[in-house]
């Protein structure tokens, strides 16, 4: 049910409803709708690629040294009232579980010429790849499993 929301449209056309009640402009939602991102989104001057040092698996990702670094490229605030940079950002190429070759791309780090040596460096630490394969495990699977058991009311004391 889940992924036929999404490839039918009816997820999108969901979270452009919730945009608009939001306040979001029409002409956006309508580049949104057509994927046109660019129109929409800013773009940073400098996308750099994190490349596995070695053929592995992906056995972790730590996201609180991916999300420090996006505060550290300007796409956070250290301090009430400190300028938030929309454009900068890491995107996340490969996730927990998949097969890695080295030099596959892991991630990009979108910037603006606030990338030190020290931040790459963080970033790319920021990717465990091993020998051992750790299926990730699916929430999806987990709710599956609870409404098919009919044990889904989360809150019930147990």
């Amino acid at each position: 049910m889940i992924v036929k929301t999404f490839k039918d449209g009816t997820a999108l056309d969901k979270f452009l409803q919730i945009l608009g009640n939001q306040g979001v402009e029409n002409q956006i939602l309508e580049s949104l709708k057509n994927g046109e991102y660019e129109k929409v989104f800013a773009k940073s001057d400098y996308v750099e690629n994190v490349l596995a040092k070695k053929s592995g698996f992906v056995e972790a990702v730590d996201a609180m040294a991916i999300g420090k670094s996006v505060v550290l490229l300007g796409g956070g605030r250290q301090l009430p009232g400190d300028p938030i940079d929309p454009a900068v950002g890491i995107k996340l190429l490969r996730t927990k579980g998949e097969k890695v070759q080295e030099g596959d791309r892991l991630a990009e780090i979108h910037h603006n010429g606030k990338l030190s040596a020290v931040l790459r460096k963080r970033i790319e630490d920021a990717f465990l790849i091993g020998h051992q394969e750790k299926p990730l495990k699916r929430v999806i699977a987990v709710v599956k499993h609870n409404v098919a058991t009919e044990d889904y009311d989360v809150f019930r004391k147990r």
